[in-house]
C-alpha cells in the first residue's frame, strides 16, 4: 500500500464517546478485560524461559541479570507511535529517519494537532522522506484536539493496536545510540514495557529523574518508563483511565504493576554493552531472589512475624505523590529548594508552590521568570506567588488556587506557627483528598530538610504517627548535664513535639539540683524526676522511661553523652523507614536505633577491641560498605529504643534478678564479658536480645562520624579516665554546614537500604545473618527450659516458658 494513500486528515476515533463508554463500563467489565488483557499477552509472547540473578552496584540501584530464550518479535508487527508539535516540525524529518534500517515496523502513527497549517507542514515532510527513502515503513496520520494531551493519546491509540507498539517523543529515536536502536526496532517478545529510559526504583540519584542502566549493561527494574519504549499493545488496552492524571506514563505503569505478580512498571535495558543479546535476557524482572538474602525466613522463633525473601529491590519505594507547598517568603522557598528538588526530580513526585506575604520576585533566584525558580542545571520549580495584602483576598486567591490543581494533595507542607493558609488548605474538601498529612517546619529547620527527600510517599504520609520520649539520667555531674541540655537545645527537631523527662539520683548535688529544675524546653512538657532513695544506674535507667503506646520511642540518655544537631533526622528517618514504610522493610526483631558508631567491641571473651564496620565489610566483599548496619549489642550511649521490646524487657528482669525461671548466677549468653557486668542493665538486655534474635540499626559513616558521642566521664562503671582510654570512644559528630543535611544522606543510593540489604554482626562484631541469630537463640532458650514450642512475640512468659501469676 502507498505511504500516501495511508494519510488521513481526520482522526478515526471518538474521544469524547469513548471515555463516556470507559465510564460507564470500567466499573462492570474491569475484571473481564483483566482477563482479556492477560490472556492476549500470553498467547503473543510463549516459550518464554527465564532464570533470575540480582546485581547491587555502587550507585545504590539493584539491577537484574535475566536469561531467556525470548524470540524477536515477529515481521510487520511492531507499530511506532511518534507525536508532532509545532516546535518538533523542524526536527520531524530526522525523527523520521531514525526509524530506517532493519525493523520489524509495519507501520508508523504522526499523532497531530488538529490544525490545518500544521498538518500541511507534515504532509509535505513525510512526501520529502518517503520520496528520498523509498523503503520507510507506511505513515499514517492521526489528529488530535488541541486539549488532549498526546502521551494519553497515544496510549490510547495503542489500545486499538495488536501486536507490539513502540512508543516514541517528538525526537523518534533520534538520540539514542545504535544498541538502543537495535533493540527497539528489533524488539524481542517480552510481556512487560522495555526501553532505555525510566523511573527506577533506586529512584535516590540526585541528577535526574529519566535513568539509564548501569554501564555494565544490566537489566534495572522501573516503576515506569519515558519514551521510547516498547511493550505489547495489549497492555494499553484499559488506560483511559490515565487522561485523569497528571503523569500519563508513571500512570501507565502503575496499572501494569497491577497486573503483575512483580510489581514492575517495566525494565530499563543496559546501554553499554552488545544490547542485541542483552535485550534478549529480560524477561521478567522479579519472581524471586536466586542471590543471598541477610534476612531471615519465616521460622519458629518469632511466631507471626512475616520473613519473605522475595523482597523487592528498593528501600522503601512507593509511588510518586502530590505535594503541596505553603510559604510566606521568597527566602523560606530557597531554603526549603534542596528538598523540593529531591522529591522532584528523584521521587517523581508532582510539587505545586505557593508564596504569599511577599511583594516581590524571589531574590537571589536565577532565572526567576514566569514563576519559574530555576535551583540548578538538572531542577527548576514552578510556584505561584500572591503580593495582595488583604487577608480575605489572599484567602479567597488561595481557595481558587486550591481549585485549579490538577491532584489532590497527599503532603501539604508549611511554616510551623502560620497557619492561616495551611488550614484553609486543610479544610478545602475539593483538592485535599482524606488522609492529607500536613507537615509543618520550623523556619529554623527548612535549610536542613534535604534528607526528607528520601523518605518515600508512604513514609511521609506516617510523618506525625512516631513520637519520640526523651529521658536524661544525671546524679552529680552538672557541667556534663549542662553539656547535654545544650546539645539538645541545638538540635532540629522539625517541628515535632518532644517531652522531656529528667531523672535525677538521690545523691545528685545542689548544683545539678539548681540547673535541672531551671531548664527550658520549647519542644514539649519537661517532668523532674528526683529519687528519695539511692538506686543505681541500673534502677535509674530501666526506670526512666516507660512507652505510652507502639508509636512511642525512648531516647535514653546517660549525661556524659552530647549529641549532634542532626540527630533527630537520623532516628526519625530510621523510624520511617523500618517502622512505617514499606512493610518488608518492617520487623519485630528490629529493638532500637543507636545514634553512636561503634569504635569498639567489648563482648569478646579475650577483651575489647578496635572495630571499623567499614574496614570489615570491605573485608567480607559488602558491595557497598558505606551502609548502616544491624547489631544486637545494645547501645547505652545516645539510642532509641522501641516500645514492644522495651516494655519486654520490663518483664524480663524482675523475673531475672528474683532468680525465676533461672538461677541469678546462671549464664544465658555463653562467652561473652557481659555476663560479669552484675550492676549493668545492659548484661540482662543482652540476654533477652540474645535468646530473642534480636538486633539495633547502626550508623556507618566516614571517620567514625556519629550523632552522638561519649565523654566517658567517671561515675559507676568508669573509676578512673585516661586521655588515651577517652580516645577510644570519643567520635566526631555530625555537624550542620551550609550544604544543610547532605552529610546524612552519606548513604548507599543516597537513602537508608532495604531491610533485607542491610549487613548483620553477632555479639563480637563478627559476620552474621538474622537466620542464623534467631536460630542460635532459639537453641540456647531450649537448651535453658527444655521448650521447643514458638514463643509469642514480646510474650516473656511464652519466652521463659513460665505461667504467669494471676
Amino acid at each position: 500500500m502507498s505511504p500516501y494513500s495511508a494519510i488521513t486528515k481526520d482522526h478515526p476515533l471518538n474521544i469524547r464517546s469513548k471515555w463516556l463508554l470507559c465510564a460507564l463500563f470500567i466499573p462492570v467489565f474491569l475484571f473481564v478485560f483483566s482477563l482479556l488483557r492477560v490472556g492476549r499477552v500470553e498467547a503473543e509472547v510463549k516459550n518464554v524461559e527465564f532464570d533470575i540473578h540480582h546485581y547491587h552496584q555502587d550507585d545504590g540501584a539493584t539491577y537484574t541479570s535475566l536469561n531467556t530464550s525470548a524470540p524477536v518479535i515477529p515481521a510487520f508487527s511492531l507499530t511506532g507511535i511518534l507525536p508532532v508539535t509545532q516546535d518538533s516540525l523542524s526536527g520531524l524529518e530526522e525523527a523520521l529517519k531514525s526509524l530506517l534500517g532493519p525493523s520489524q515496523l509495519r507501520e508508523i502513527i504522526l499523532l497531530c494537532p488538529q490544525a490545518h497549517a500544521i498538518t500541511f507542514q507534515v504532509r509535505s515532510v513525510v512526501r520529502e522522506v518517503v520520496s528520498s527513502y523509498p523503503d520507510i515503513p507506511d505513515i499514517r496520520l492521526q489528529t488530535i484536539q488541541t486539549d488532549i494531551d498526546a502521551r494519553v493519546f497515544g496510549i490510547l491509540a495503542a489500545a486499538q493496536l495488536s501486536g507490539w507498539v513502540l512508543i516514541m517523543d517528538q525526537d523518534g529515536l533520534s538520540r539514542e545510540n545504535n544498541h538502543s536502536r537495535g533493540i527497539l526496532l528489533q524488539p524481542p517478545a517480552l510481556s512487560f514495557p522495555y526501553g532505555p529510559k525510566g523511573i527506577c526504583f533506586s529512584w535516590f540519584s540526585t541528577l535526574e529523574p529519566c535513568l539509564r542502566s548501569s554501564v555494565a549493561g544490566f537489566p534495572q527494574e522501573a516503576h515506569h518508563l519515558l519514551p521510547p519504549f516498547v511493550m505489547p499493545a495489549a497492555l494499553a488496552m484499559e488506560n483511559g483511565v490515565i487522561s485523569t492524571m497528571v503523569d500519563p506514563w508513571s500512570g501507565l505503569g502503575e496499572y501494569i504493576a497491577t497486573t503483575r505478580t512483580d510489581g514492575i512498571g517495566g525494565v530499563v535495558f543496559g546501554t553499554g554493552v552488545d544490547m542485541l543479546s542483552q535485550a534478549i535476557e529480560l524477561e521478567q524482572a522479579i519472581h524471586g531472589h536466586s542471590g543471598e538474602t541477610s534476612g531471615p525466613r519465616n521460622n519458629g522463633s518469632i511466631q507471626g512475624a512475616q520473613f519473605d525473601d522475595t523482597l523487592p529491590t528498593t528501600a522503601g519505594y512507593s509511588a510518586p505523590g502530590v505535594f503541596v507547598v505553603i510559604l510566606p517568603t521568597s527566602e523560606d522557598f530557597l531554603h526549603l529548594s534542596p528538598l523540593l528538588c529531591m522529591l522532584k526530580n528523584t521521587g517523581g513526585h508532582l510539587i505545586n508552590i505557593w508564596i504569599y506575604g511577599t511583594t516581590e520576585a524571589p531574590l537571589d533566584m536565577p532565572d526567576p521568570q514566569d514563576g519559574q525558580f530555576v535551583v540548578s542545571e538538572h531542577c527548576s520549580l514552578s510556584y505561584a506567588m500572591l503580593t495582595l495584602s488583604d487577608a480575605t483576598t489572599q484567602a479567597q486567591r488561595l481557595s481558587a488556587w486550591f481549585k485549579f490543581l490538577a491532584t489532590p494533595a497527599d503532603i501539604i507542607l508549611s511554616l510551623q506557627g502560620d497557619n492561616r493558609f495551611t488550614n484553609l488548605a486543610m479544610d478545602s474538601t475539593t483538592n485535599f483528598r482524606e488522609g492529607s498529612v500536613s507537615v509543618r517546619l520550623p523556619r529554623i529547620d527548612l535549610p536542613h530538610t534535604e534528607w526528607m527527600g528520601s523518605l518515600s510517599l508512604s513514609e511521609w504520609k506516617n510523618w506525625n504517627q512516631p513520637r519520640i520520649d526523651i529521658s536524661i539520667i544525671t546524679n552529680n555531674r552538672p557541667l556534663s548535664f549542662t553539656r547535654l541540655f545544650k546539645s539538645l537545645n541545638e538540635t532540629h527537631f522539625y517541628g515535632d513535639t518532644v517531652d522531656l523527662r529528667i531523672n535525677v539520683e538521690q545523691s545528685a548535688d545542689d548544683e545539678t539540683l539548681k540547673i535541672v529544675k531551671n531548664v527550658h524546653w520549647p519542644h514539649g512538657t519537661v517532668f523532674l524526676h528526683h529519687r528519695i532513695v539511692q538506686g543505681g544506674l541500673m534502677q535509674a535507667v530501666v526506670e526512666s522511661w516507660y512507652p505510652g503506646s507502639n508509636d512511642t520511642y525512648g531516647l535514653l540518655l546517660e549525661d556524659d553523652v552530647e549529641l549532634s544537631p542532626l540527630f533527630y533526622a537520623w532516628a526519625k528517618m530510621s523510624l520511617l523507614r523500618y517502622r512505617y514504610g514499606n512493610p518488608r522493610n518492617r520487623s519485630p526483631l528490629m529493638f532500637g536505633i543507636s545514634l553512636y558508631q561503634q569504635k569498639n567491641v567489648e563482648l569478646p571473651p579475650e577483651g575489647r577491641h578496635l572495630f571499623n564496620a567499614r574496614a570489615l565489610f570491605n573485608n567480607h566483599g559488602i558491595s557497598d560498605p558505606t551502609t548502616p548496619y544491624l547489631s544486637p549489642i545494645p547501645c547505652s550511649w545516645g539510642a532509641i529504643y522501641f516500645p514492644e521490646h522495651w516494655r519486654e524487657f520490663h518483664a524480663y528482669l524482675p523475673l531475672r534478678l528474683s532468680g525465676s525461671p533461672f538461677k541469678l548466677d546462671k549464664t544465658i549468653v555463653p562467652n561473652v564479658r557481659s555476663n560479669k557486668w552484675t550492676k549493668s542493665w545492659k548484661k540482662y538486655f543482652i540476654e533477652l536480645v540474645y535468646l530473642r534474635g534480636y538486633v539495633m540499626l547502626y550508623p556507618n559513616y566516614a571517620d567514625f562520624v556519629s550523632l552522638s558521642t561519649n565523654h566517658l566521664e567517671v561515675g559507676s562503671h568508669v573509676k578512673v579516665r585516661t586521655l588515651e582510654k577517652q580516645k577510644q570512644f570519643l567520635v566526631p559528630l555530625m555537624e550542620t554546614t551550609n550544604c544543610g543535611t547532605v552529610a546524612l544522606l552519606d548513604l548507599p543510593g543516597r537513602t537508608l537500604p532495604q531491610w533485607n540489604a542491610l549487613p548483620v554482626l553477632n555479639l563480637t562484631g563478627a559476620m552474621a545473618t538474622l537466620e542464623s541469630l534467631v536460630e542460635v537463640g532459639h537453641i540456647r532458650r531450649e537448651e535453658l527450659t527444655g521448650c521447643t514450642d514458638d514463643p509469642a512475640l514480646f510474650d516473656i512468659h511464652q519466652l521463659l516458658c513460665t505461667a504467669p501469676k494471676l
